[in-house]
C-alpha cells in the first residue's frame, strides 16, 4: 500500500477520533459538525493507490475492522441518547462512544521495501480501503444524529419520561417532523391538521369578517367611507393580499386518502379543481376594484351606494370563515360557549345588514318624505353615529318581531317590512331554539347528576334509612361532583378504540401511576392492558377498604387521599399510605412463600375521602396470560 493511501486513511481515522472526543467534551457545534468529520469528508478521502504487499494488506484489513460500542452499533436514535442523558444526568454521556482501531500502528510496521513492491494486487487494496470507508460512514451518520439531538436538546426540550415511553413507544412529534420535512420543502404542501394552518385560517377569517361588515356598511353610509380613505385603502389591500395567498394555500392543501396525507402536487391540484372551493376562491379575488378608475370610491357625498359596493365579491370567501368556526368548535374545550358566541355573531351580522338595507331604502325613497324613512333633518340626525344607531335599532325591532316601529306608508315600505317580519320569524325562531338547546346542553351533566341524587334520596326516604347514613351518602355525592363533575368515564370514552383509551388513561393518571414501581418493568402491551382494567373507586372517611382475613379479589393503587393500616380493633395506626401506594397485591399475586393464600393480611381504612384504582384479580390474570414472561 502506498504512503499516500496510508496517510489518507490515517487522516480519516484521526478526524473521526477528534470528532468523538469533541462530542464527549461537549464542545460540538455546528462548525465542528460541518468541517471535522462528516460523511462527505469521508467520501473525499480519496481513491486507493497501488497496493504492494498482499500479506501486509490482509493484516492491515484485519486490524482496521474497528468496533463501535454502544448505540452506534445499530445507529443512534433519539430514545437511545435520551436514555443515556437521563442515566448520567448530563450530555457528557456521549463520552461512552468509543472507537477502537489499530490502523496507525500496523501501518507503521509495514517496511519501506514492502511498500515499494509493485506486485501487490490493486483490487485487494480497493477492498481494504472500501471496508474502512464504509465503517467510517456508519460512524459519521450516527454521530451526525447525535449532533442533531444535541441541537434539539438545547432548544429546551425535556427528556422523555420512562412511563410515557413505555406506553407510547413512537413519539408523535417525530411523525409530525417527518411530515414537515417531506411536505414543506421543494414540494409545498400544507397539512390542514397542523397548528400553523389553523392560525392561517384564523387570519383569513379576520379578513373575511372585515369584508362582511364594512363592504356593505361603507357602501351605504357614505360618511364612513370618505372619513378615512387612507385607512380603508390600506385595509382593503391587506385583505386582498391575504385572499390571494389563501388561494395559493388552498390549492396546495393536503387531503386524506385512505387515512394518509396526499402530498403529490398533481393530485392536490386536480383535487382542488374538482372541489367547489376553487370557484369561490377565484370569484373572491376577481379585480373588481378596477372599477375605481371610472368610479372613484371616496367621492360619494350623499350618494348611495358608494363604489366600494363592487367589492361584494369578497364575500365569496365566507366558506373559509365557516371552516374556521368548525375547526375551533372541534378543538376548543368549551364547544357550547363557542357555539353561543357564533350564534350571537350571526345575529349581529344579520341585524347590521338589515340596518344597511333600511338606510339604503330610505335614501331611495327620500330622507324625511314620510314618518317611516330616516329623517336627516337636524344636527343630531345628520351625524354618522346617529344614522347607524337608529338604523340598527330599527333593524333589531323588526327582525325580532317586537314591532313598535313607524307604520309604512307606501308599497315599497310595506314589502320591505313584510320581508323583514318573515325573515325574523323563520331565522330568529331557529336561532333562539338553538341557543336554548345549547344552554341546556351546558347543564346536562349537572341535571343528570341531580336526577341521580334525587333518586337516591327518594329511595332512602322510602326505605327509612338513618339520618347519619343519609348524610354520608349526600356528602359522597357532593364530593364526587366537586372532584370529577360526576362524569361516567366509561360511557364518555366508550366510542374510542382501546389504544386511545389507554393513552388517555395513562396521561390522566400519569402522576399517580409513575409512583407505582411494579409498572416499571412491564412491557408496553401489558401496561396498556392493565391501565384499561383499572376502575376508580371513591371511599368516604372511615370506610374500610379491606379487613384482615377477608378474601382478596382485587389490589388497590392510591390515587388521592390518605389511608391508615390499623390493628384489628382500629385503635392503633400501624402505617399511613399516600398517593402511589399499592396494597392488596399479596392476596392477588401468586407470591412464593405466601402462607395466607388469598386472604387479606391487614386492615386498611380511609382517613378522609380517598380515590383508589382497583385492579381485579381476574383481570390481572387475563392480562398476565397474554404476557407470561412478565
Amino acid at each position: 500500500m502506498s504512503r499516500d493511501t496510508k496517510g489518507k486513511i490515517r487522516k480519516c481515522l484521526v478526524a473521526m477520533w477528534s470528532y468523538v472526543m469533541a462530542s464527549a467534551r461537549g464542545n460540538l457545534n455546528s462548525r465542528t459538525s460541518g468541517s471535522v468529520f462528516t460523511v462527505q469528508a469521508i467520501n473525499s478521502c480519496g481513491d486507493p493507490g497501488p497496493c504492494r504487499d498482499g500479506l501486509n494488506s490482509e493484516r492491515f484489513q484485519a486490524k482496521t475492522r474497528f468496533k463501535v460500542h454502544g448505540p452506534l452499533s445499530r445507529g443512534l436514535t433519539r430514545p437511545d441518547l435520551a436514555n443515556a442523558f437521563s442515566r448520567d444526568g448530563s450530555r457528557d454521556a456521549l463520552a461512552e462512544v468509543r472507537v477502537q482501531s489499530g490502523c496507525p500502528d500496523e501501518c507503521r510496521s509495514v517496511s519501506n521495501s514492502t511498500l515499494d513492491n509493485p506486485s501487490q494486487d490493486a483490487s485487494q487494496q480497493n477492498r481494504i480501503l472500501s471496508a474502512v470507508r464504509g465503517r467510517l460512514r456508519q460512524v459519521a451518520s450516527s454521530l451526525q444524529a447525535a449532533v442533531r439531538f444535541r441541537r434539539f436538546s438545547r432548544r429546551g426540550a425535556t427528556a422523555p419520561d420512562w412511563f410515557v415511553d413505555k406506553s407510547h413507544q413512537e413519539d408523535s412529534g417525530d411523525v409530525v417532523e417527518d411530515l414537515r420535512d417531506g411536505c414543506w420543502g421543494y414540494r409545498v404542501v400544507f397539512d390542514p391538521a397542523s397548528p400553523n394552518y389553523y392560525k392561517w385560517l384564523m387570519v383569513v377569517s379576520l379578513a373575511v369578517l372585515y369584508n362582511v361588515v364594512f363592504v356593505l356598511g361603507r357602501a351605504v353610509f357614505w360618511e364612513l367611507n370618505i372619513s378615512t380613505p387612507g385607512l380603508w385603502w390600506t385595509l382593503d389591500s391587506v385583505c386582498d393580499i391575504i385572499y390571494i395567498l389563501d388561494t395559493l394555500v388552498h390549492a396546495h392543501e393536503g387531503y386524506l386518502e385512505q387515512g394518509l396525507l396526499v402530498t403529490d402536487p398533481r393530485k392536490l391540484r386536480a383535487h382542488y379543481r374538482q372541489s367547489k372551493s376553487w370557484k369561490t376562491d377565484v370569484f373572491s379575488v376577481l379585480p373588481t376594484d378596477l372599477a375605481y378608475f371610472w368610479w372613484w370610491p371616496f367621492d360619494c357625498q350623499n350618494k348611495v351606494p358608494c363604489s366600494v359596493i363592487v367589492r361584494l365579491n369578497r364575500l365569496f370567501k365566507l366558506p373559509r370563515l365557516w371552516e374556521w368556526f368548525e375547526r375551533t368548535e372541534t378543538d376548543t374545550n368549551y364547544p357550547n360557549v363557542f357555539r353561543i358566541c357564533k350564534v350571537v355573531l350571526a345575529i349581529l351580522v344579520l341585524i347590521h345588514w338589515n340596518a344597511c338595507l333600511y338606510f339604503a331604502i330610505s335614501y331611495a325613497i327620500g330622507f324625511g318624505t314620510d314618518n317611516w324613512v330616516y329623517n336627516l333633518d337636524g344636527a343630531k340626525n345628520s351625524t354618522l353615529a346617529r344614522q347607524y344607531i337608529y338604523s340598527f335599532y330599527w333593524s333589531t325591532l323588526t327582525l325580532t318581531t317586537i314591532g313598535e316601529t313607524p307604520v309604512p306608508e307606501n308599497d315599497a315600505e310595506y314589502l320591505f317590512v313584510v320581508a323583514d317580519f318573515l325573515a325574523g320569524v323563520l331565522i330568529f325562531a331557529t336561532i333562539v331554539g338553538n341557543i336554548g338547546s345549547m344552554i341546556s346542553n351546558m347543564n346536562v351533566a349537572r341535571v343528570d347528576f341531580q336526577n341521580r341524587m334525587d333518586g337516591v334520596k327518594q329511595y332512602m326516604a322510602f326505605r327509612k334509612v338513618g339520618r347519619e347514613l343519609e348524610a354520608r351518602v349526600i356528602r359522597w355525592f357532593a364530593y364526587t361532583w366537586q372532584e370529577s363533575g360526576a362524569l361516567d368515564e366509561e360511557r364518555v370514552l366508550s366510542a374510542l378504540p382501546d389504544k386511545l383509551k389507554a393513552e388517555i388513561a395513562i396521561m390522566v393518571h400519569l402522576d399517580t401511576l409513575k409512583k407505582v414501581r411494579i409498572f416499571q418493568d412491564c412491557e408496553p402491551g401489558l401496561l396498556e392492558a392493565l391501565v384499561l382494567k383499572l376502575k376508580l373507586q371513591v371511599f368516604s372517611p372511615g370506610d374500610y377498604i379491606c379487613r384482615k382475613g377477608d378474601v382478596g379479589k382485587e389490589m388497590y393503587i392510591v390515587k388521592r387521599g390518605r389511608l391508615q393500616v390499623v390493628t384489628d380493633n382500629g385503635s392503633a395506626v400501624l402505617a399511613t399510605l399516600g398517593a402511589g401506594s399499592v396494597f392488596g397485591e399479596v392476596s392477588v399475586l401468586d407470591i412464593a412463600g405466601n402462607r395466607t393464600g388469598n386472604r387479606r393480611t391487614a386492615n386498611v381504612r380511609s382517613l378522609g375521602y380517598s380515590d383508589l384504582f382497583c385492579l381485579a384479580k381476574d383481570d390481572l390474570l387475563v392480562a398476565l396470560s397474554d404476557y407470561p414472561e412478565n
